[in-house]
């Protein structure tokens, strides 16, 4: 019996390890056929990068709506991991110069949802509660509206060419995302001098939550071969910009400016200024 369980174990190691090839010679083929078919491509990551935006949604969704995740919570880190996740996806775009047109169907879809929510066409309660403050459906006509509007300009500008679209969106979503929360729960006691509803925290953690997923980004695409770049000059600029932005996002014209436009606003003015001296590509 001993013998014969060994004998089986064996087989069974073998034929793992022949699926295993199969699989793996199979995924070699499909990715071979994409890459000599880059529309084929174009639709395939098109396809997947519209159905990670739509899951991102819906977890967070069915999380804020079970009480497991606070609502403020679940639409800050909605904010936070969107427009990152969806540029993870650019790189399985392909070379053609019409990929950045196919990748913004994605946000332009996102877009038409948000237009759709916050006018009541579609009437879902539960995504609204996870995409808005207080759950009323007119707030994503402005700060989610703008949202989407900023990763779209950002994919058809910048796209895969310049890491100041980087900045833009890592500043907007990793740096105002995270000076929420983190404000909200650290700043009760230290607010800025010359905005109350802002605090040292949540300006800090603006800071360094924003050029660093700039940083980590830009260094991620420069590994993939999209720019060449200086990444030690790479980060001062970002952190120049980073400086700056914060500011503006601590100032009180966010009471009449959301911040989803100051913000990304700022960083492309200053990403164009300062491009040639410290962001070059």
């Amino acid at each position: 019996m001993s013998c014969l369980g060994c004998f089986d174990s064996t087989k069974l190691l073998g034929n793992g390890a022949q699926l295993l090839e199969t699989g793996s010679q199979q995924a070699s083929s499909v990715l071979l056929v994409l890459q000599q078919n880059p529309l084929l491509q174009d639709v395939c990551a098109t396809v997947v990068a519209a159905a990670g935006a739509i899951a991102l949604v819906k977890i967070f969704r069915a999380l804020s709506s079970r009480g497991i995740v606070d609502q403020k919570l679940s639409r800050k880190l909605v904010h936070i991991l969107a427009g990152p996740g969806f540029a993870l996806c650019w790189p399985l775009f392909s070379a053609d110069p019409n990929a950045r047109f196919f990748a913004a169907i994605v946000p332009c879809l996102n877009l038409l949802r948000v237009l759709a929510l916050g006018t009541g066409v579609i009437d879902d309660p539960k995504t609204v509660n996870a995409m808005s403050r207080e759950g009323d459906k007119s707030e994503l006509l402005r700060g989610p509206l703008y949202y989407v509007v900023v990763l779209l300009g950002a994919t058809l500008v910048y796209w895969r060419e310049s890491p100041v679209g980087v900045v833009v969106f890592s500043l907007m979503c990793g740096g105002d995302g995270l000076a929420d929360i983190v404000g909200r729960r650290l700043g009760g006691r230290h607010k800025l001098p010359w905005n109350s509803s802002k605090s040292w925290a949540g300006s800090g953690a603006m800071f360094l939550g924003g050029s660093s997923m700039a940083i980590a980004f830009i260094a991620f695409f420069c590994s993939m071969g999209y720019f060449e770049c200086d990444i030690a000059a790479m980060a001062l600029g970002v952190a120049a910009i980073a400086a700056v932005a914060t500011l503006i996002e601590s100032l009180p014209i966010n009471q009449k400016i959301d911040d989803n436009i100051s913000v990304p606003g700022t960083v492309a003015l200053l990403g164009f200024l300062l491009r040639s001296a410290l962001l070059a590509a």
